[in-house]
């Protein structure tokens, strides 16, 4: 739809401040500054609401929705001040676009397998529409789950581009490490798997998970020779390794499928 271009006595800043106010913290607001009542408003979480303008006491919204779908919405404030105005934004938006949106996004729902998987307490922390869980993992480790929505896009498939997450896994112990690996699916027919690992630590994960393919070798007289620090499996696990008697000397993450983050998580 064009842009309403009805003149108001108070400017989008105004309006969109008001609104701000009454959203609470989280919001931000992204005002025009063409002498229309046009603008942004986001919040952490991703949700993302276009101000298109004011029209014969009418103010209309566009939501851009994690699928990729536009939700247009129209509301009427009562009086015309920045404040009504304001007040109705808000009102709108937490009525028909925060729910349009959460019922649409992947990363919501990556979060709410994530904390279902676990049963336990979980922080989770939304930045500019990217959640970061974290939680303590036994014996000291810590455990920390990304997730972000992908750029949206002309080739989109049908639903939306979704989200993309990983799972990282710090400070395990050798024990535990082999836990997780042998609770992801990391099966393949990469030909570099059959390449030596080095090192007693590095055994034990090759061992663990026979797809792993070392990346890192390094020449350490003092620990009796060539030891692999890092190994992996492309876009599904990869595994960094400490020497030297430390006990969290193994860090995990896993990429890739939703399901085997969850499977790594739950290892634990």
């Amino acid at each position: 739809m064009s842009s309403p271009t009805t003149t108001l006595p108070f400017t989008a800043a105004a309006v969109l401040d008001a609104a701000r106010t009454v959203l609470g913290t989280g919001w931000m607001t992204f005002p025009a500054h063409n002498g229309r009542i046009e603008g942004t408003v986001r919040s952490h979480h991703g949700h993302d609401v276009a101000v298109l303008g004011a029209e014969n006491g009418h103010l209309f919204t566009a939501g851009l929705l994690p699928d990729g779908t536009r939700q247009e919405r129209a509301t009427t404030p009562k009086v015309q001040t920045a404040a009504a105005y304001g007040s109705a934004l808000a009102d709108l938006i937490t009525r028909d676009h925060i729910p349009a949106h959460n019922a649409r996004s992947t990363s919501r729902l990556h979060v709410a397998k994530l904390r279902a998987a676990l049963g336990h307490e979980l922080a989770t922390h939304w930045e500019f529409g990217t959640a970061t869980t974290t939680w303590k993992v036994p014996g000291g480790g810590t455990g920390r789950h990304h997730t972000r929505p992908l750029p949206r896009g002309a080739g989109d498939p049908p639903g939306g581009p979704g989200a993309e997450s990983w799972l990282r896994l710090n400070g395990l112990t050798a024990d535990q490490a082999v836990t997780v690996l042998r609770a992801v699916q990391a099966e393949n027919r990469d030909k570099r798997r059959q390449q030596p690992v080095y090192g007693g630590l590095a055994q034990q994960m090759k061992a663990a998970a026979p797809g792993l393919r070392p990346i890192d070798t390094y020449n350490w007289p003092r620990l009796g020779g060539k030891c692999t620090t890092s190994l992996c499996v492309d876009d599904v696990v990869k595994v960094e390794l400490h020497y030297g008697g430390r006990s969290g000397a193994v860090n995990v993450i896993v990429t890739g499928s939703v399901d085997n983050q969850l499977r790594a998580a739950r290892a634990l």
